[in-house]
């Protein structure tokens, strides 16, 4: 019997597009309204490091005494459950299609549109040209393509900030490793400097996890002439469990 259910769910998955991914109800896909309140609420979150924030605060303690070099960081869920596996297809299995389900739910958040209408332009964090080749399309201008869907964007640039060659994956490093492998990470080309200049820039991302990413794409912004710099990304890795 389980093995004729199993069957059967997998079919209506190939057919049905119309199913959840998270719980399987039909004819609610690919996100029903359930799993969309239950599994993504919308969280008070510090604008500094987009950690959940306790209640009263504007800012966590860490950001209020370290502000980091971006003005605004915006993210929408936490990186767990539905939603890093949703990430991961969307890396590392070919599924760009996810982005369309993803990216609307930024929408929930009062802060994103106002994030999109200040900024000037918007910048895809850049994948290394080999992993670009390798997978095909990079998510982040994925997810904000899919948004764009739904609002206005500002216009995007994914040539101004350029991602070193060499530069090793992030993500399959610790902390120490890579705040140590960010600080050269990406560059603005010369010829490029001047799309940027006295502007205020969104870069947009999938997921942050220890802000090394971005802190290293705002350096390089900001040494370009970017009057301000902003991040919008859908998913934040939680703090680690003390």
């Amino acid at each position: 019997m389980r093995v004729a259910w199993a069957r059967l769910r997998r079919w209506l998955h190939d057919h049905c597009p119309a199913l959840c991914e998270v719980c399987g109800r039909w004819p609610d896909g690919p996100l029903c309204p359930d799993c969309r309140r239950d599994l993504a609420p919308l969280l008070p979150r510090c604008p500094g490091c987009a950690l959940p924030l306790a209640p009263g605060l504007q800012r966590c303690h860490t950001c209020e005494h370290q502000p980091p070099p971006w003005e605004t960081v915006v993210a929408r869920v936490d990186f767990a459950h539905p939603w890093d596996a949703w990430i991961r297809a969307l890396k590392s299995t070919g599924q760009p299609g996810l982005a369309g389900a993803l990216a609307p739910l930024w929408l929930d958040d009062p802060a994103v549109p106002r994030l999109l209408e200040r900024a000037d332009r918007w910048l895809p964090i850049p994948l290394a040209p080999a992993r670009l080749a390798d997978r095909g399309y990079n998510q982040s201008w994925a997810l904000m393509r899919a948004l764009a869907a739904h609002t206005r964007v500002p216009p995007a640039d994914a040539g101004v900030l350029q991602r070193a060659a060499d530069a090793p994956v992030l993500h399959h490093l610790d902390r120490a490793a890579r705040l140590a492998h960010a600080e050269h990470l990406f560059h603005v080309p010369a010829g490029a400097a001047a799309r940027v200049q006295g502007r205020r820039v969104l870069i947009v991302d999938d997921v942050m996890t220890t802000g090394a990413t971005l802190r290293a794409a705002t350096r390089a912004l900001r040494q370009a002439g970017a009057a301000a710099v902003d991040a919008l990304v859908f998913a934040r890795t939680p703090p680690p469990v003390e």
